[in-house]
């Protein structure tokens, strides 16, 4: 198995730590969290990720106007916007820029779905 990468931006510390408590049971993934779009951009230039997972409501940047950056950068990274609003007008959004759709909080079991599938 070779090591794998994502990259979990959320402006709330207690959310990414629930999220990498999920992630210690994946041995082959590596997490990099980020807490703004800024920081998740820089990394994104210093790392190969396969899988990002954005916060929609962020200080600065949006999770959706960060995805539509990561869809311009590494067109090849799967994405996730992770939010509590749960609108049908929101998952439509993020299923027209062709990105994946997590309700919070986040199950444990949704997260362990795709990374067993990328």
């Amino acid at each position: 198995m070779s090591q794998k990468t994502a990259l979990i931006v959320d402006d709330s510390s207690l959310a990414r730590m629930l999220v990498r408590k999920i992630f210690v049971n994946f041995k082959d993934w590596t997490l990099l969290e980020a807490g703004n779009g800024d920081d998740a951009l820089a990394k994104l230039d210093s790392h190969s990720v396969q899988l990002a997972m954005l916060d929609f409501n962020m200080p600065g940047m949006s999770g959706i106007e960060l995805a539509e950056k990561i869809i311009e950068k590494k067109p090849d990274t799967a994405i996730y916007l992770v939010t509590a609003n749960i609108q049908d007008r929101m998952q439509q959004r993020a299923e027209a820029m062709g990105i994946g759709f997590i309700k919070k909080p986040m199950e444990p079991n949704k997260v362990a779905t795709i990374l067993n599938a990328l």
